[in-house]
């Protein structure tokens, strides 16, 4: 890895953790847990790959972590979009 991919890598990682927001009228929480545990995955494998392991924390196994599952997009979310469509359609 030369040190223009670990800047790269930086500066991407520093510009995922300046968009990052906390919850609120227009986010929920849910989307904020997904945005950090993105975020921390991120520098998780940044780490991995500059020091050729995985950050211990207590209570860690061995090997790397788990990937986080995807969130499931709720019902009223996904009924609210083909509701929008639909009025996009009729017009």
């Amino acid at each position: 890895m030369t040190s223009q991919d670990i800047e790269e890598r930086l500066l991407g990682l520093c510009q995922a953790t300046d968009r990052y927001r906390l919850p609120g009228h227009r986010r929920t929480a849910e989307t904020c847990m997904a945005d950090f545990g993105e975020i921390r995955d991120q520098a998780r494998r940044l780490y991995r790959d500059l020091t050729g392991s995985w950050p211990r924390h207590a209570g860690d196994g061995e090997g790397p972590p788990a990937r986080r599952p995807q969130l499931p997009i709720p019902t009223a979310m996904i009924r609210d979009r083909e509701r929008r469509r639909d009025r996009v359609l009729r017009a």
